[in-house]
């Protein structure tokens, strides 16, 4: 049986993911349907696909879609995720910032749902470890991220690393949510998985020493410690995305799609 998926979103994840699909997977996928505010990105999209989709409002993309993908932008995410549960589609989001600030009528619909909701770890390494501390208790969670200026929208030169921000992970998507997924990801492995929400801190540095997008996770709790450093270049694409974050959405799509899981 051939999936159909749908895609929301032509930028550069959203991109990657149909290509790979066209390419990779045609004998067990099919991209279908296309959703884009930019009429002529997602027709460029459309006729580089062998698979020709059509592009479509989003109820008419889930509609034709077995596999819904999300990789447009925060605020768009939960409504996706709630439309596609809604219709009892098996749905994928990449802009997690927007599931953890508007979080209600998705969780609602996706307890009723026949259909599934899948999150990529993104450019972040370690979720298997917050995912099973969270079984106990965490005590802390921290996540510095940093990046070049650029990536950040910063074009005056900076001489040394800027503390840009230090809040909670709602409030870091709030100011930087075309950056700060990761942020949501963590807080979404972590009161998903276990009982409580633990207290969470996230800062973002603007480092012109940089030519990667570094993420720094500190987790602990009652069954021990965790620290992971991840360094990914950015994508040549999009620098505000991380080259790694495409490839966990290609993995999640192919642990879809093939027998054989990895992991937690």
């Amino acid at each position: 049986m051939v999936v159909r998926v749908g895609i929301v979103g032509c930028g550069a994840i959203g991109s990657a993911i149909a290509q790979a699909i066209d390419r990779d997977y045609a004998n067990v996928a099919r991209v279908v349907a296309l959703a884009e505010q930019d009429r002529a990105c997602a027709q460029a999209l459309a006729q580089s696909l062998r698979s020709r989709p059509a592009i479509v409002s989003l109820p008419q993309l889930i509609r034709r879609s077995g596999l819904v993908i999300e990789a447009a932008a925060v605020p768009v995410a939960a409504r996706v995720a709630l439309l596609a549960l809604s219709a009892n589609r098996d749905v994928l989001i990449m802009s997690t910032g927007g599931l953890l600030t508007a979080p209600a009528p998705w969780r609602r619909a996706a307890q009723r749902s026949r259909g599934r909701l899948h999150i990529p770890s993104g450019a972040l390494c370690g979720l298997d470890g917050i995912k099973a501390m969270a079984m106990g208790t965490i005590r802390r969670l921290r996540l510095t991220t940093r990046k070049p200026p650029r990536a950040l929208g910063i074009r005056t030169p900076l001489r040394a690393p800027k503390v840009l921000f230090q809040g909670s992970p709602a409030e870091v998507i709030k100011r930087f949510p075309q950056n700060t997924n990761v942020a949501a990801t963590m807080m979404l492995a972590a009161t998903l998985s276990g009982g409580h929400r633990p207290a969470a801190t996230v800062r973002v540095v603007a480092d012109p020493g940089l030519r990667t997008n570094v993420h720094e996770l500190e987790v602990e709790g009652d069954c021990g410690r965790l620290s992971v450093r991840v360094e990914s270049r950015p994508s040549q694409a999009n620098p505000k995305t991380s080259e790694l974050a495409i490839r966990s959405a290609l993995v999640t799509i192919r642990q879809l799609l093939t027998p054989i899981r990895v992991g937690t």
